[in-house]
């Protein structure tokens, strides 16, 4: 999988119903797909183990669902930050959508833009620029409002001081996913890594080349991976631990288009006072129908990620965390993913 082979977990398969049959998933696809969420290099023999079926049935359907175009692979998602980079949210409201794709097409050859998406509410485009300087972003940003000017109505400008991808326990009722755990000891999952903290980052070449062919396949082996760097496997093996202690990796996911399962995109947006972030961020944790968050510099403090198959379930889980943190919100509003076009992590 190159570097640009991916575009986003939404494709918008709902435009165009009569052009290809809605994937369905049994329960022991939800479970394979929900435990490559805990960690996507969790191998097809201890996957089998748990689920009590034999290997080749959890190859057979992990192919099905590459195969139908709903799996698109496997995405090692990294800490930008700890590589030294910024990241910017912005979001553009424009005054008619006529000229929309020409404007995307337009920001989608920026180098500085690592991710594009289009929305509907109060926003219409949003953009994840990701620099190392913030003279590269204010210059990219002007040369974007010198060329569209006229069709940009306002902009709004966040930084993002951290994110996380949450699971899919959206996948499973809490029953089905209360003791669905894997304890990997051996194999090349890393799961026993995670947690551990070194708060120097310390990266050379080589480091830098395990990124970036991990960062969109995430479940390579390792013998593939030290082949392709040219590093023996025990070596390999250390610098993936070295850089999970580092935090420069945070997790190893499944990409999935969860609309394809019925689920449509919200992102919604928060401004607290007094608010417990540990207690916020593990309210997020236990909801399975938020799937992401990002914390946030400017009007914003965070970001949610929410996927619910209609509004109804999407004003439902709004309402239980507008109900739990009632005496933190002082304003939120609320956006509609339609695509995202474009999904790069720089190394």
């Amino acid at each position: 999988m190159d570097g640009n082979s991916f575009k986003g977990q939404v494709l918008e398969f709902n435009r165009h119903p009569h052009n290809r049959e809605a994937i369905k998933l049994d329960l022991v696809d939800r479970k394979i797909l929900y435990l490559l969420s805990e960690n996507a290099r969790y191998s097809h023999t201890s996957l089998a183990k748990k689920l009590k079926i034999k290997r080749e049935t959890i190859s057979y359907r992990i192919k099905k669902m590459m195969d139908h175009d709903f799996l698109h692979g496997y995405l090692t998602l990294l800490d930008h930050r700890r590589l030294g980079f910024k990241n910017y949210l912005v979001y553009l409201k424009l005054r008619t959508v006529h000229n929309e794709k020409e404007l995307l097409d337009y920001l989608s050859h920026f180098n500085e833009i690592t991710r594009l998406k289009n929305c509907s509410g109060s926003f219409d485009v949003q953009i994840v620029s990701t620099v190392k300087k913030e003279e590269d972003f204010l210059e990219m940003m002007e040369k974007i409002t010198n060329n569209y000017h006229s069709l940009i109505q306002r902009s709004e400008i966040l930084k993002i001081i951290e994110e996380d991808f949450l699971g899919l326990s959206l996948l499973l009722n809490q029953d089905t996913s209360t003791n669905l755990k894997i304890i990997e000891h051996k194999g090349s999952s890393f799961q026993k890594e995670f947690g551990k903290h070194d708060p120097e980052v310390n990266l050379n070449q080589k480091d830098k080349d395990i990124l970036n062919i991990l960062k969109l396949d995430a479940k390579i082996s390792i013998k593939n991976l030290s082949q392709k760097v040219n590093l023996s496997s025990i070596s390999v093996e250390n610098r993936i631990k070295k850089m999970i202690h580092m935090g420069v990796i945070k997790r190893f996911m499944p990409l999935a288009s969860l609309n394809e399962l019925g689920y449509q995109w919200w992102k919604v947006f928060f401004k607290f006072k007094n608010l417990d972030k540990e207690k916020f961020v593990t309210f997020l944790k236990y909801n399975p129908n938020i799937l992401w968050y990002m914390r946030l510099l400017g009007k914003w403090d965070y970001q949610c990620s929410i996927f619910a198959k209609d509004n109804a379930e999407f004003h439902q889980i709004l309402d239980n965390m507008r109900s739990e943190f009632a005496e933190n919100i002082i304003n939120y509003d609320s956006i509609i993913i339609h695509n995202q076009f474009k999904y790069v992590q720089k190394v």
